[in-house]
């Protein structure tokens, strides 16, 4: 509530939304106890208790500011998987132990430090002054009274006074930053060849190791959930074309967007600038006496696309004055000198399209669809209407749609992903928005409809099929090209494995690649972690987890191809501390670490100071099945 009363880059909130953001819940695992806490507390935190209240509240203000910034009101699940219930709970109990510990250690703000700050602050000035008035409408727009702000800034300064002095002044060492950089900076070569395996080089599978298969990865071999969805549809791009325009009709629309048929005289602009009036007078006189335009214009140092202004309005001339002269000129003409507010100039015309007023006529086809979509995003709310008091009235789906004429979808069963059994495509209206709101409804329940793109879907759940094993005898073709292709990676590992032995026991790569009928090649500049159109992640990986010279193999990303490498000599740029890399490597590990710094503090001042939950109304006000974290 108070952000837009302080720098929040600097406040102790920020810094604890940082560690949440970072996923640092861990500061949970401290003395939690389930018991003996007061039975209206949601946690207690020493000899603090928090609320359900004051969850409640945080939790609503949380959600509008999701909805703010993703543009949708998030449901509760949705909130949940994102970790805004926990998130939330955490924060209230972070923000009672700090205050805890401001008491404990006796700290406390004056109010008259926080009068001048608060008199010195901008968002409470006008004309650079401090404006009571715009200071007590701003507190009222927010809930407050001159009281209760002193008392929350009195707070937030102390809390910040405890969370700053974690973690402000930690410098990394230059040794780490140097190691850092020449880590990440490092760079291989790699010398290397391939060898290929096929499925004719494997013993085809037994029935034995196919239900063996099957038995231990089960998952691999399950269909998914599918549903039977019914979907009735209204949009626009529906009604539109059945919606007839009456002559009348047709011209009052042309009169209401005629001047969006107008298109306005454009013209092609030859422009030569010149730092002096007096220069232009002279190439004038020249051109006055035969010589070329552009000749001039590249003795001047301009190519002809450097001076040429195609197909411009008057008004997209920044310059009236040049405006005004270039569309007083006729076609080949060339202006006296034009001294504008911006340039001073000589213009040539080398194309003038005339302005045109589309009559309705010629611009009959494109009006009507125009009025008749129009007209559509009217009508559709009565069908809406319409729909709504049908449904009311426990009508079916098929009924209401051919009554109203719209459309009417059943389809028999469909994934989340959008497959059916076939494992094909299904075609289904509406299906990104409609497949999401669909599994997350059930049968029998009677769903809002769906507002994409002004328009109306309607749908409901007919039948859920539930996930289930399919039957070994269907996916015995699947089992077959499963067990042949681990066969045959586990030959090219047991392969790249045995030569790497030889290489390291002495033999080279050229001999190797040799016998292998392979050919030998060097990928250059290598960086770790980094993918490349000859080297994916797992092989430059593999590259790297080997000292320089020394061997290393990876599995080609089909599973059917070995590849086997030496690295070369490693490099890494030189290190300069006072680069930008190394600044922002600096600032990087400093951010990295203060908010390690503030997680572990956090964590042992809760455990120090001791924090209980009510898990039993925890689950109630959070809607969460799952104790509290």
């Amino acid at each position: 509530m108070l952000e837009m009363f302080r720098n929040a880059g600097k406040s102790w909130v920020a810094k604890v939304l940082l560690v949440l953001l970072a996923g640092s819940f861990g500061v949970w695992g401290i003395q939690d106890i389930f018991g003996g806490f007061n039975a209206t507390a949601l946690a207690t935190v020493g000899n603090q208790e928090i609320s359900s209240q004051q969850y409640s509240d945080a939790y609503r203000q949380a959600m509008q500011r999701l909805a703010q910034q993703t543009g949708r009101n998030l449901s509760a699940e949705e909130a949940r998987s994102m970790g805004v219930d926990r998130s939330i709970l955490t924060t209230l109990i972070q923000s009672a132990a700090i205050d805890a510990q401001a008491a404990n250690l006796d700290l406390s703000i004056s109010s008259k430090f926080i009068a001048e700050e608060t008199t010195g602050n901008p968002a409470f000035q006008s004309n650079g002054k401090f404006d009571p008035s715009l200071f007590a409408r701003l507190l009222q727009q927010n809930g407050l009274n001159e009281e209760m702000y002193v008392a929350s800034e009195s707070r937030n300064r102390a809390r910040y006074a405890i969370t700053d002095a974690v973690d402000r002044g930690f410098t990394p060492p230059k040794t780490l930053i140097e190691a850092l950089h020449r880590y990440r900076s490092e760079q291989r070569d790699a010398k290397y060849f391939t060898i290929k395996a096929a499925e004719t080089d494997v013993a085809a599978p037994t029935d034995e190791e196919l239900k063996k298969q099957y038995e231990a990865t089960p998952a691999a071999y399950t269909a998914p959930e599918f549903r039977s969805i019914a979907v009735m549809k209204v949009e626009p791009a529906d009604m539109a074309p059945k919606i007839a325009i009456a002559p009348e009709a047709l011209s009052a629309g042309y009169e209401k967007y005629k001047r969006d048929y107008y298109t306005p005289e454009k013209r092609t602009i030859l422009q030569i600038s010149f730092p002096t009036i007096d220069e232009a007078k002279k190439a004038k006189d020249r051109i006055s006496a035969g010589e070329d335009f552009l000749a001039i214009a590249k003795e001047r140092g301009a190519s002809e696309g450097d001076i040429t202004f195609a197909d411009r309005s008057k008004t997209e001339f920044l310059d009236k004055t040049v405006a005004d002269a270039a569309f007083g000129l006729k076609q080949g003409e060339v202006s006296d000198v034009v001294s504008g507010s911006l340039v001073t100039a000589l213009l040539k015309a080398t194309k003038i399209t005339p302005e045109k007023q589309s009559t309705l006529d010629e611009v009959k086809d494109v009006l009507t669809k125009r009025l008749q979509a129009e007209r559509a995003l009217e009508e559709i709310q009565s069908i809406y209407d319409a729909v709504e008091d049908a449904r009311a009235a426990q009508t079916k789906f098929e009924d209401i749609a051919k009554a109203q004429g719209i459309p009417f979808d059943l389809v028999p069963a469909v994934s989340a992903a959008g497959l059916g059994p076939d494992g094909k495509e299904v075609n289904l209206p509406g299906k990104p928005e409609v497949l999401k709101a669909a599994f997350a409804s059930d049968v029998g329940v009677e769903n809002d409809a769906l507002t994409p793109h002004d328009s109306y879907f309607w749908y409901e759940v007919r039948e859920v099929i539930p996930s289930a094993l399919k039957p070994f005898d269907t996916v015995k073709e699947q089992l077959t090209n499963d067990v042949t292709a681990r066969k045959v990676r586990e030959l090219l590992t047991e392969r790249a494995a045995g030569l790497v032995k030889k290489l390291d026991d002495g033999a080279t790569l050229d001999q190797l690649a040799a016998e292998a009928s392979a050919e030998t090649k060097t990928a250059r500049g290598l960086k770790r972690n980094e993918a490349y159109p000859e080297f994916d992640v797992p092989a430059v990986t593999a590259l790297f987890s080997v000292p320089e010279s020394k061997f290393a193999w990876s599995l080609e990303g089909d599973g059917k191809a070995a590849r086997i490498m030496q690295s070369q000599p490693v490099m890494s740029e030189p290190f300069d501390s006072n680069s930008v890399q190394a600044k922002e490597l600096t600032q990087s590990v400093t951010e990295a670490a203060s908010k390690d710094l503030l997680t572990a503090y956090l964590a042992a001042l809760q455990g120090e100071i001791g924090v209980s939950i009510n898990n039993a109304l925890w689950q109630q006000v959070s809607g969460s099945p799952n104790a509290a974290p």
